[in-house]
């Protein structure tokens, strides 16, 4: 079996040819660190876990976003840890900020001739290959350079054959755990069957979503095939309907805790006004009927 790490009740499924790599990245917080992968590989989960498991697990983690000026996001976050997710998308110029400060630890202040000295701890993903990207004159091909060290490889769901049965238990009891199931103890033969005839496009996000919804469907102790969605079916396609999925788990969450939002919100790790939004958004009324169970 895999050893999973855990870290306030949530399991972060790091690969075992990058497990020592992310347990040293996690301790060198003085260094930027870079994860490679494809969307939904849990390239922020492993984010998540280097910064908890780092010293500055006690600092804020902060998400840093396209909209604002990069260097004001990493002066907010000092003292803790920026994630910068899909760095590549980040304008050449904000690029250039962030090579200014893991070059110099400081950024220049409006209006002064002294730079504030900060320290934040810089992780960053992305789904692209930098090196072409930088021959191209589309990224930094400096600031690549500072992420030479400790750079991190999530690999699809569908390379990880190896470990899929590791990974699905591993999901299973976080899962039954945020959703109050933990009765829910195994899969039975033909469900096995059917998520390993899969290939998981969605990687571990559609694997975590499927299961989610599963466990939510399920009567007894034991998941069955008939308690999964038709898997690769347009009509419960996690990547082309994610909207019609999410409004078919919010409404068996809210089932599952009697239609109570602060319970619901909890179980779906959401706050309570982007629930009560989602419920607005997808005609979610206490009244719905019983969804169909693929």
């Amino acid at each position: 079996m895999v050893h999973q790490s855990e870290t306030r009740e949530t399991v972060h499924f790091i690969p075992p040819s990058q497990r020592s790599l992310a347990t040293v990245a996690a301790q060198a917080d003085e260094s930027p660190v870079l994860i490679e992968g494809s969307p939904g590989t849990g390239r922020g989960e492993i984010a998540r876990w280097i910064h908890e498991n780092s010293p500055l697990a006690s600092r804020p983690f902060r998400l840093a976003n396209l909209k604002s000026p990069l260097a004001g996001q990493i002066v907010e976050a000092r003292g803790g840890t920026l994630l910068i997710n899909e760095l590549s998308e980040f304008p050449l110029a904000d690029q250039q900020v962030l090579l200014h400060y893991l070059e110099k630890k400081s950024l220049p202040v409006a209006h002064s001739t002294v730079p504030m000295l900060i320290h934040t701890r810089i992780i960053a993903t992305t789904s692209h290959n930098l090196e072409s990207r930088s021959q191209g004159g589309l990224f930094n091909s400096a600031l690549l350079k500072k992420f030479q060290e400790y750079r991190i490889v999530m690999p699809p769901l569908s390379e990880r054959i190896e470990e899929f049965e590791d990974i699905v238990e591993g999901l299973l009891k976080e899962i039954c755990r945020e959703t109050k199931k933990e009765h829910v103890r195994k899969l039975s033969t033909d469900a096995w069957e059917k998520l390993k005839s899969y290939t998981w496009p969605g990687n571990l996000r559609e694997l975590r979503n499927v299961l989610r919804l599963a466990i939510l469907r399920v009567a007894g102790d034991t998941l069955k095939a008939a308690d999964f969605p038709n898997l690769g079916d347009d009509q419960f396609d996690f990547r082309a309907t994610r909207e019609q999925f999410e409004k078919i788990y919010l409404t068996e969450l809210l089932k599952t805790y009697d239609w109570k939002i602060e319970e619901t919100c909890q179980g779906a790790k959401m706050d309570r006004e982007t629930l009560v939004f989602k419920m607005k958004k997808y005609g979610i009324t206490e009244s719905a009927k019983s969804l169909p169970q693929g």
